[in-house]
């Protein structure tokens, strides 16, 4: 066969395969509305409130309190006994939970629970950094009023403790990797005893959340399956096989572009709502300043920014362990007396200025770097992310997809607020 018939005949099949995906989209679009209208795959009212640290610590200590509505008893709280080594109790056994515990050093221990034979205190560091000695005075308060009984300091987060290396009892909220116990480990292997439909499903959804929050994983999406289905019998055609695998070789290519197309909406919406001037820009100077550049590595910012703005003050997006993963947003402008000496040089003069944009913006946090950001809804921007946009928009343009529109708008928001408080 000739070379030019060989080619014929290759994008002939390019074409038959994408006539005939297409006739399939309507049905396969109505099986992922109805999954979605029967199952709600994506519904959690933790992802819709997006929970604080102070939030969490709430859901911890009703969990653990064997008086909790949840009506369970002390089936979590003798989970957690069992796995760090401490012996489960009895009907018989008298517990006290409390939260927000005032030590005599004038700090708050987010949960303690006394039992007859222990006083354990629960501190939960999902995000926030360590304050100095903080673990060490906790400690030293558990202590203070033993009566007899033992104390046991757990510390909740995937830091490494930094005082009290030795007696607190580090569990991370999750860890694929790790064989130690993580509250995800915990919690998993009581869903099975749990007797009450509204509490196993809240543990349920909140095992979904700690795994997209804290786990770094992809997670599937159950409304996606009729799409991998249906892409998957094309595959076992072997004349589809070739136009299929053609595609599969300009993923990346097609991945970075629907990412820049995010990027240049999100610039044209701040430009025709807030200014003209503003443009795209990275901190590093060795970084093009676009959304497929940035965010492939971790803390890389994507901002945007007035010339006038004062150095380091951007409205950005970034992932926060790289790779498109634990996307966050918001406005980032690094307080110079919270860094490292070696990150000085990132800091921002507009800091003291910027400090308080919680209160005009409620629902975000606040870090040494950024004085407002929130994570966005859906954590991994891979190929996958990208394919839902441009499935789910109604023209098929990512800038009409819902989630899209929506950040943009965000990005309108801040921007306009950092210059309303720059006096810009």
């Amino acid at each position: 066969m000739a070379m030019n018939d060989r080619k014929i005949t290759k994008f002939q099949s390019i074409s038959d395969f994408v006539t005939n995906f297409s006739k399939m989209l309507p049905g396969l679009a109505a099986m992922r509305e109805g999954m979605n209208l029967y199952g709600a795959t994506t519904f959690s009212p933790f992802s819709i409130f997006d929970p604080d640290e102070n939030t969490l610590s709430r859901v911890i200590a009703e969990l653990f309190d064997p008086s909790g509505s949840h009506g369970q008893g002390l089936l979590f709280l003798n989970g957690l006994l069992s796995t760090i080594g401490i012996p489960r109790l009895n009907r018989l056994d008298t517990v006290k939970v409390r939260r927000e515990v005032l030590t005599r050093a004038k700090r708050r221990i987010d949960v303690v629970i006394e039992t007859s034979h222990y006083v354990i205190g629960i501190e939960n560091k999902p995000w926030a950094p360590q304050q100095k000695n903080q673990l060490g005075d906790y400690l030293d308060e558990l202590k203070a009023d033993l009566r007899g009984r033992k104390p046991v300091l757990i510390f909740l987060s995937h830091q490494q403790a930094q005082t009290a290396v030795k007696e607190a009892i580090r569990v991370p909220y999750y860890n694929s990797e790790e064989k130690a116990a993580t509250l995800y480990s915990v919690l998993k292997k009581l869903t099975g005893e749990i007797k009450a439909s509204a509490p196993k499903l809240f543990v349920e959804d909140f095992l979904r959340y700690i795994e997209i929050e804290f786990g770094g994983d992809y997670v599937d999406t159950p409304a996606d399956k009729p799409f991998i289905d249906a892409v998957n019998a094309e595959f076992d055609d072997l004349q589809r096989r070739k136009a299929i695998a053609s595609v599969l070789l300009s993923q990346e290519t097609l991945h970075i572009r629907i990412l820049d197309e995010i990027g240049d909406h999100v610039l044209a919406e701040v430009r025709a709502n807030v200014n003209s001037d503003f443009e795209a820009s990275c901190p590093f100077e060795d970084v093009t300043p676009k959304i497929s550049e940035c965010l492939w590595q971790k803390w890389t910012p994507y901002g945007l920014r007035r010339p006038s703005w004062p150095t380091n003050c951007h409205v950005a997006i970034e992932a926060g362990t790289g790779w498109m993963n634990e996307i966050i947003f918001g406005v980032r402008c690094p307080d110079i007396d919270k860094l490292y000496d070696k990150d000085t040089q990132l800091a921002s003069p507009g800091r003291r200025s910027l400090d308080n944009m919680g209160a005009s913006i409620p629902g975000g946090r606040k870090t040494n770097y950024w004085p407002r950001y929130k994570y966005f809804p859906e954590r991994y921007w891979g190929q996958e992310f990208c394919a839902r946009l441009v499935l789910e928009s109604p023209t098929g343009a990512v800038r009409d997809h819902p989630e899209i529109q929506d950040l943009a708008r965000q990005f309108v928001d801040l921007a306009s607020e950092v210059d309303r408080l720059l006096r810009v």
